[in-house]
């Protein structure tokens, strides 16, 4: 499989949500709009990417290639409890809310626990990595900008 670049297409979902809140505005919102998706879906999406990498969906290039498929096939004889971890997960839920919900519903709690040890959510926080994403999606969007802006007066760069 393939990998995909997950600073490639977190830019892509920057830029999409920057088009439909400056739609929504009537007007171009600029970097302000790449910042706001960056603060407010990010982490989840971030979390996501890291689920889909370890479920062995997709395999993403900043992560780990030997930690692709490495959930499922660790818990293969756990899929119930590994796809209800797995949700919690992609609906933003958190270690304790886990844990919580697996004592609650009386589910295998030691399986619960490995299953959370190896996703790791503590680890997959915002690293330098991301700062580094983060300016970089503010550079490509001032650059964006900027060239929008060369297009709309008709003015052709050409190299000296």
């Amino acid at each position: 499989m393939t990998p995909r670049s997950l600073f490639r297409e977190a830019l892509q979902e920057a830029e999409r949500h920057k088009y439909l809140e400056s739609e929504k505005a009537g007007r171009d919102l600029g970097p302000g709009a790449i910042e706001d998706w960056q603060r407010r879906h990010w982490t989840l999406w971030l979390r996501h990417r890291w689920l889909e990498h370890l479920l062995g969906v997709t395999c993403w290039e900043e992560f780990e290639p030997q930690c692709f498929g490495r959930l499922a096939a660790l818990f293969d004889s756990h899929r119930g409890v590994l796809g209800h971890v797995a949700d919690m997960v992609r609906n933003g839920s958190e270690n304790l809310d886990i844990l919580w919900w697996a004592a609650f519903e009386r589910r295998d709690l030691p399986t619960v626990q490995r299953i959370l040890m190896e996703l790791g959510l503590n680890n997959i926080r915002c690293t330098h990595q991301c700062l580094d994403f983060v300016r970089a999606l503010e550079r490509e969007s001032v650059r964006a900008s900027e060239r929008e802006s060369v297009e709309e007066r008709g003015i052709e760069c050409v190299k000296a």
